[in-house]
């Protein structure tokens, strides 16, 4: 198994002196947990924003306990989901934590929850209470069915709204169960989708002068991401059959076993890709002339057969050597990897996506970088999430303005939790 030690990784490259960041001198009241909401977050921290992240005393993100694996006794779920954020835990059922988190709504430009429905309310901080202290203020609740929904109120994972919407029947076997994807995807996309509504609300507020509510749900999400296979039905009335790794507009596009045992996944959707991987990558001129073979709707039609002829043909040679031929010829093809290969790639060692950080506990650990490259205004230096409660007397002092009196006060009152001193 290949293995890309936390030590040989790079170090997390530095932007260039002296560039600003996008959303540099914004503050960002995170009341978010889970994926979807710190995705979302950590986006914006990317672009500069001050996050601010609000967790339970003592557990704080539940995500935090998510282990094994761990990194510096932390769990990678958590330190991958919440870079460049500062951690203060408050007591929301207390009046001193309210009072804190209060003064930090009162003081942010954008606010993101994704509670269940109603606890933001239940303490006080609904788009209305908010919008009274803070009327510039972006709020913006990621949910599951949507607040205005009859299932508002329903537990919703991303399983589920694979399920729901559709989205999983899409993938798998025809003669199977249909399968959801490997990674949240539903989640990950409404997280993008948060963003670009903030961001979108924030170009708003610049010219209109005022803040506003915004809303993603992740049944909304998946709806829109059967993209044209949701057109496609409302256009002609018929459902999607699973092709599993084929494609219903165009031939060949699959997986192929290859002579050591492992895969290439083949994508020939234009006719001179078809021509270059039959000619130059297979070496069978035959095959691209052949009447069954030589157009896209006869390639269709006798789909089956090409496949079956595709596969003992790649069943000839290992997997790198049909590459470097599909790479040679501009053929679009790729090497099925695990996620240690492709870690281990040439592709992602270039780019560097895997690289290290130093943790607060002096520790490195690992971390991905962010995929954003934006010429004039780049990402922010990734900083490591923060332990628990990490920045509580920066958060008070530099942002809020509060002052050792003050502070004292809150600690005596409860704000941070009965354990906090």
């Amino acid at each position: 198994m290949l293995q890309l030690p936390i030590d040989r990784l790079p170090i997390s490259r530095k932007r260039p002196a002296g560039k600003p960041l996008a959303l540099d001198g914004l503050v960002v009241a995170d009341f978010t947990r889970f994926l979807a909401g710190p995705w979302c977050t950590q986006t914006l921290a990317d672009f500069g924003a001050e996050i601010v992240k609000i967790e339970n005393p003592g557990i704080g993100d539940e995500t935090r306990t998510f282990m094994p694996p761990c990194a510096a006794s932390q769990s990678p779920y958590f330190l991958g989901l919440n870079r460049n954020k500062k951690s203060i835990a408050l007591d929301l059922r207390s009046t001193a934590g309210r009072e804190v988190a209060r003064a930090l709504i009162a003081r942010a430009d954008i606010l993101v929850e994704n509670f269940a429905p109603g606890m933001m309310e239940s303490f006080g901080f609904s788009y209305d209470a908010t919008k009274a202290i803070n009327q510039r203020l972006i709020y913006c609740s990621i949910s599951g069915w949507g607040s205005d929904s009859a299932y508002a109120d329903q537990p919703g994972f991303d399983s589920v709204f694979q399920a729901e919407s559709g989205f999983a029947s899409l993938t798998g076997d025809p003669d199977r169960l249909p399968m959801r994807t490997g990674t949240p995807i539903i989640d990950i996309t409404a997280s993008m989708n948060a963003t670009t509504a903030i961001l979108a609300a924030l170009a708003a507020r610049d010219r209109l002068g005022i803040g506003q509510h915004v809303e993603v749900c992740l049944f909304d999400t998946a709806v829109t991401l059967l993209a044209y296979f949701g057109m496609n039905y409302l256009a002609s009335g018929r459902d999607f059959v699973r092709q599993g790794n084929t494609a219903p507009v165009a031939t060949p596009i699959g997986m192929f076993e290859c002579g050591d045992g492992r895969a290439i996944y083949v994508s020939c959707g234009t006719q001179r890709s078809w021509e270059k991987l039959a000619n130059a990558v297979l070496e069978r001129p035959d095959l691209a002339a052949h009447p069954n073979y030589a157009t896209h709707r006869a390639r269709n039609e006798h789909q089956a057969e090409l496949m079956e002829l595709l596969g003992a043909i790649f069943r000839t040679a290992p997997r790198d050597e049909w590459m470097e031929r599909a790479y040679r010829e501009k053929v679009p093809a790729g090497a099925v990897r695990s996620i240690a290969e492709a870690f281990a790639s040439p592709a992602a060692q270039e780019r560097q996506v895997a690289n290290r950080v130093e943790h607060p506990s002096g520790a490195f650990i690992p971390n991905i970088a962010s995929p954003f490259r934006l010429g004039e205004t780049p990402v922010a230096d990734p900083v490591a999430a923060p332990t628990l409660g990490e920045h509580r007397d920066a958060i008070l002092r530099d942002i809020l303005g509060f002052d050792d009196a003050r502070i004292a006060a809150l600690v005596a009152e409860g704000a941070f939790g009965k354990a906090a001193g």
